[in-house]
């Protein structure tokens, strides 16, 4: 057995503990949210579409943190996301501890302003880099209408709500564990992974945390860690799976979170931040990938003609990692040339990359959309 897989096994016995002289429909799940982070345009997008696929065999959904350049760079997998009913968290890249008002009010009025136009749906979480925050940043969300800002965990593994009474405000606190002589962090791949934790680590904090039963909790991956490196993702994997958590959507978390109300210098704040520069115990390169890490169909396209309609309709009936581009996106001519200079030729309706869609998928490319081309990618998600 692998040493994550053995560790894994104890989140069997955790839970077991949690039933320890009671009855099992007597046990009250934790009330479970899940968490994902993409502000760096240098991860490769691959463990998100994995998270995305996961999730939504299972009928869950996420918070999603994303910085502006990262939605410009994926704008038609966010607005997707959106749409299917995930959380998009408005990301800011820097600390906001002690960072002017102005400057934090135009960062959160920057990406509010682009998340909204790209998705449709309202930003209602702003997160700044490792969860900081401060009085500023609270006044900016509630200047700007945001009604919630991500904040580091005070409780242990525990989540809750803090609301400041001066502020219409909610600080989300999500769970922070202890690990080794760097502090604490949230529960989450990257953090652990920093201070560092090996995946068998993390397996045995998760299971830890779990047989703590705090009433609610919050679970983090970056998914460039967490949805491509295979040690990681068994990890998750058992996480989705496990008996004592009650996975749910923002607003049903929400609802069933600890809110606490108190003035704002009565709300403790945690600034515990040692792994600024990280010490792993195994750098990520060295890390065994899923072995599926990269298989995706990834589609350019207009979104107008009727092949493109037809396409798109196609791929969004497929259970495969998507990744989509309109024309006009940031990049989309860097982006597609990169494609294009891997193949001499085109398959489908013209050989010659001439027509929209063009479709790359398992070492093929293919330009316009028709039956035989709808046949071959059918083949290929199969296989």
């Amino acid at each position: 057995m692998k040493p994550t897989s053995r560790i894994l096994a104890s989140l069997a016995v955790a839970s077991s503990l949690l039933a320890t002289g009671m009855a099992a429909d007597e046990i009250t799940p934790i009330n479970g949210l899940v968490y994902l982070i993409n502000t760096d345009t240098e991860e490769p997008i691959d463990g998100l579409l994995r998270w995305e696929l996961e999730l939504r065999e299972r009928g869950l959904t996420a918070m999603v943190k994303a910085s502006n350049p990262v939605l410009e760079a994926y704008p038609e997998i966010f607005r997707r996301l959106a749409a299917k009913g995930h959380e998009i968290i408005g990301g800011y890249s820097g600390i906001c501890w002690d960072k002017p008002y102005e400057e934090q009010r135009a960062a959160m009025h920057e990406v509010k302003s682009y998340m909204e136009d790209l998705t449709g749906h309202p930003m209602r979480i702003f997160a700044c880099s490792y969860s900081s925050y401060d009085e500023n940043t609270l006044r900016a969300a509630e200047d700007l209408g945001v009604p919630y800002v991500l904040a580091r965990g005070t409780e242990d593994v525990r989540a809750v709500i803090y609301r400041p009474e001066e502020y219409d405000v909610g600080l989300i606190e999500v769970s922070n564990v202890a690990f080794g002589e760097l502090g604490r962090g949230s529960l989450c791949d990257i953090s652990l992974f920093s201070r560092g934790a090996t995946e068998a680590d993390f397996a045995q904090v998760f299971a830890e945390s779990i047989a703590k039963h705090p009433d609610s909790m919050i679970l983090v991956s970056h998914p460039h860690i967490g949805g491509t490196k295979a040690g990681y993702w068994e990890v998750y994997e058992a996480a989705l799976a496990e008996p004592g958590l009650a996975w749910r959507p923002f607003d049903a978390w929400v609802k069933a979170v600890t809110v606490i109300e108190r003035p704002l210098a009565r709300i403790p704040e945690n600034r515990d931040l040692q792994y600024l520069e990280p010490q792993p115990a195994v750098p990520l390169e060295e890390i065994a990938d899923l072995p599926e890490v990269g298989d995706k169909l990834v589609m350019f396209h207009n979104g107008e003609g009727p092949m493109c309609r037809e396409a798109a309709a196609f791929i969004a009936s497929l259970d495969y990692p998507v990744e989509e581009h309109l024309v006009g996106e940031r990049d989309f001519l860097p982006m597609l040339e990169a494609y294009r200079a891997r193949y001499a030729a085109s398959e489908g309706v013209s050989e010659r990359f001439e027509l929209f869609p063009l479709i790359f998928i398992e070492g093929r490319a293919f330009s316009g959309f028709d039956d035989v081309v709808h046949s071959a990618i059918e083949a290929e998600v199969a296989d």
